[in-house]
């Protein structure tokens, strides 16, 4: 990818550890009614070729939206992950439910499916410009993965990167009951992405870290 993405430090031991207990205990949090989004994790069915991720019938790219890092830097997403396979997942810091089992999940992953992030770029989005600022972001992401790509902007860009992908922008829901402001509805999916940016499978709410294990190493060969 191009210079204007900071340098990721590697990933710590006691991190992945950390996201294989985060997964869990999250699975059962999931299954109330944390948020309108909240679901039950049921896992994927393995499709006809094998993958668990589901195939996309239209044509996506990767936006032409430039975000910024927790560095402050200026991350132009159709151009800093040219050349590399992408996971692409829009969420917020407060979230309940969605956004740590996803990223759980993937980062306690890679390391049983043998993936580095070297090979894999996984970036996360804020939808939640107001209270993500850079700092908590990555405190957020350091549960999970340190080298977890932690992206920010205004909601507008944000907005419209969603709208390039054909899926809705943020919405709030209401006051979230853990008394952390409001609760916020956003896509559900992480989107994976070529090495030449053209959009080819989403995994949804319900991808289990079993799911994870049996694609990613697909997505590092097949799609590199």
């Amino acid at each position: 990818m191009s210079s204007t993405r900071s340098p990721r430090s590697p990933q710590r031991p006691q991190v992945r550890t950390l996201a294989l207990l985060l997964v869990a205990g999250l699975l059962a949090v999931a299954c109330g009614p944390a948020s309108a989004t909240a679901i039950a994790a049921q896992g994927l069915e393995p499709g006809p070729d094998g993958w668990r991720g589901i195939p996309l019938e239209r044509q996506r790219t990767m936006p032409e939206a430039t975000l910024l890092d927790t560095q402050g830097g200026e991350v132009a997403l159709h151009e800093a992950f040219a050349g590399t396979p992408t996971l692409l997942f829009f969420g917020y810091t407060s979230c309940p439910d969605i956004c740590p089992i996803h990223l759980a999940a993937i980062a306690s992953a890679m390391g049983t499916a043998g993936v580095s992030f070297d090979d894999l770029d996984v970036v996360f989005v804020s939808v939640d410009p107001d209270r993500d600022t850079p700092e908590r972001i990555d405190e957020y992401l350091a549960n999970f993965s340190r080298r977890i790509v932690g992206l920010h902007g205004d909601l507008t860009v944000v907005e419209d990167a969603l709208a390039q992908l054909d899926l809705p922008g943020p919405v709030v829901e209401g006051p979230d009951p853990r008394g952390e402001g409001d609760l916020i509805g956003h896509p559900a999916q992480v989107i994976g992405f070529d090495a030449d940016g053209q959009a080819l499978r989403t995994w949804p709410f319900g991808a289990r870290r079993s799911d994870w294990i049996a694609d990613l190493p697909r997505i590092v060969e097949e799609w590199s």
